[in-house]
């Protein structure tokens, strides 16, 4: 919906018939007393929204005691029209594109669901008065934001059912009656208890999976970091396992083998036996310091017989001599050796990294205590469950109990019982529009405050202090700085008009309503900066924008490099007229 032009004759100021077209953007010049005001007045009284004594509005100098204003938008016209001889009469028409014409009643029932009365003063808004969102009560606001979130129905459902529901009781009001009013209140009560009970059951039943699942993960986390640990320790074992049965083989090899292993020179002469590697002058003085050496290297073999296989390599005449393994196979063994030594090492680095770091000692800490944490709520979350499914039943055997009583007493009494289950499903209508009207309000509030979020983005970077604005659940507009609600005071009077205009057109928005507004006097005593930020940051966001501009604020526009349609208004003897400047 688009307001395209209007047509004022003969009202207020203006003598004649006086049309204004709307562009994107329309300014509107006049000096003060000239007939601003009554464009904005002219409006309203044409959408039926304002105070204004109609025996006061047609034009002094009028050559026909009648008047009229002509709305013309995208989709509909509206007329309203008075004649004022021989007596007052007042008129109103709406005509449609395809031709369709509704009158008076009709007329005004369709502009009020059309144009909502609270947005009238913001869509046509005088500067001069400054209505500000921000500055209503909460019950003020929450008829906006009922409205806005089409809860308008379900609030008059609550009241009127509650409404009806008192007045059954003033019907009834015998002693007899209100015994039985008093146990349906309570069994309602009851059900009412029950249900809110369920509801928290199944919610906490969810949380003490999810805390269940998570303890089962934090536990998993726990025993990981020490099983790192001990994976680390296998693998030490194993590769001592392998030093070790290198370490048997060599102290095999050392003792008789070595020599010819590492002396390749002499092992050619003793293969040709040219010589031999030892010669022995005290044969007891030689075989106990054998022994000596074969116990300090703790050797695996049998002392006797070790004697023998190096007197028989290193001493005795023999054929041939077997080496174990090949001089090249044996330095593999040393450098492997060396290399498992090396390992060994570092992995006894990372194990004392692992069990005696202050980062891990705090990790770990922190994980057990966690686990306790979990474990004690998880402990009380079903403790709680526990008490929780008992009262549900508890209280499930009272609400059958009362029951159970007034179910003898409508027995005996039919009336009685057609008044209570009247009462009984008002209550319930009036607690189901309740609820219903909680979910959809939080759900809404949700994607407004979305749009709220886009909307004031721009204006927010430019302020340190104001981090957010949004509508709460009791309706109220809140201004925090992302810790604390900062209060209306602190801001500046072109802030709060920023703000104002911002939170119009994200009701605007989420109504998918028309993106117009008209503002009589819109920077009124601002400052530049604060002017190019109203500007800017709010009134260009509008599709369409039409300004009633005196000759000061018009030479701020002219400076803000736009392009614009220009009307100017001029005064004389018979009143007001409107020309368009080209």
């Amino acid at each position: 919906m688009k307001l395209t032009n209007i047509v004022i004759n003969n009202l207020f100021s203006y003598n004649g018939v006086s049309t204004i077209s709307f562009d994107n953007i329309t300014c509107i010049i006049g000096t003060n007393g000239f007939g601003k005001t009554s464009i904005l007045n002219s409006i309203k009284l044409c959408l039926g929204q304002s105070d204004i004594d109609v025996k006061s509005i047609l034009n002094n100098n009028a050559t026909e005691k009648k008047c009229s204003v002509t709305l013309n938008f995208d989709e509909f016209s509206i007329k309203r029209s008075w004649i004022f001889a021989p007596k007052l009469e007042e008129s109103l028409s709406i005509v449609f594109t395809d031709s369709n014409k509704i009158e008076d009643i009709e007329a005004e029932h369709f502009i009020k669901n059309k144009i909502p009365d609270f947005l009238v003063d913001f869509l046509f808004y005088d500067g001069e008065v400054g209505n500000n969102l921000l500055l209503l009560s909460n019950t003020k606001l929450k008829n906006i934001f009922d409205f806005i979130f089409d809860l308008d129905l379900l609030v008059n459902t609550q009241k009127d059912s509650l409404e009806v529901a008192k007045k059954l009781l003033e019907k009834n009001n015998d002693e007899e009656s209100a015994n039985l009013i008093d146990l349906e209140n309570q069994r309602l009560t009851f059900l009412e208890t029950i249900s809110v009970q369920r509801e928290e059951l199944k919610e906490k039943t969810k949380e003490v999976k999810a805390l269940a699942m998570n303890l089962q993960k934090l536990n998993t986390q726990i025993k990981n970091r020490n099983k790192k640990v001990k994976l680390l320790h296998d693998e030490l074992e194993l590769l001592q396992a392998d030093l070790d049965k290198k370490s048997n083989k060599l102290k095999e090899l050392i003792l008789w083998q070595m020599p010819l292993l590492l002396n390749q020179n002499l092992l050619n002469k003793m293969q040709k036996r040219t010589s031999s590697a030892l010669k022995i002058e005290d044969e007891s003085l030689f075989v106990n310091k054998f022994y000596k050496f074969t116990q300090e290297i703790n050797s695996p073999l049998d002392e006797n017989k070790v004697l023998e296989l190096f007197k028989s390599l290193m001493i005795n005449e023999s054929n041939q001599i077997d080496l174990t393994l090949s001089p090249r196979d044996f330095k593999k063994l040393i450098e492997k050796m060396k290399d498992l030594r090396l390992s060994i090492k570092q992995l006894e680095e990372k194990i004392k990294l692992a069990q005696d770091s202050a980062m891990e000692q705090e990790i770990m800490r922190s994980l057990v205590e966690t686990q306790k944490e979990q474990e004690e709520r998880l402990n009380n979350l079903e403790k709680s469950l526990t008490e929780l499914e008992e009262s549900i039943e508890q209280n499930t055997l009272e609400a059958k109990e009362i029951n159970r009583t007034l179910t003898q007493s409508f027995k005996a009494n039919q009336e009685k019982y057609a008044f209570i289950k009247g009462y009984e499903e008002l209550r319930i209508i009036a607690q189901i529009s309740t609820k219903v009207y909680n979910q959809k309000l939080e759900k809404n509030l949700v994607l407004f405050n979305q749009k709220l979020q886009d909307n004031t983005t721009k204006f927010l970077k430019q302020y340190e202090h104001i981090k957010a604005i949004y509508i709460d659940n009791s309706h109220r507009i809140i201004i925090s700085d992302g810790k604390e609600i900062l209060s209306t005071e602190l801001l500046s009077a072109g802030q709060k008009q920023v703000l104002n205009f911002l939170i119009i057109k994200t009701i605007l928005d989420f109504k998918e309503f028309t993106s117009f507004i008209m503002i009589d006097t819109p920077f009124g005593r601002l400052s530049n900066k604060n002017k190019e930020l109203l500007l800017h940051t709010c009134y260009l966001s509008f599709d369409t924008l039409i300004l009633l501009l005196t000759d000061s604020e018009f030479d701020f526009v002219k400076t803000q490099n736009l392009k614009y349609k220009t009307y100017q208004i001029e005064r004389d003897t018979l009143g007001s007229k409107i020309e368009e400047i080209a």
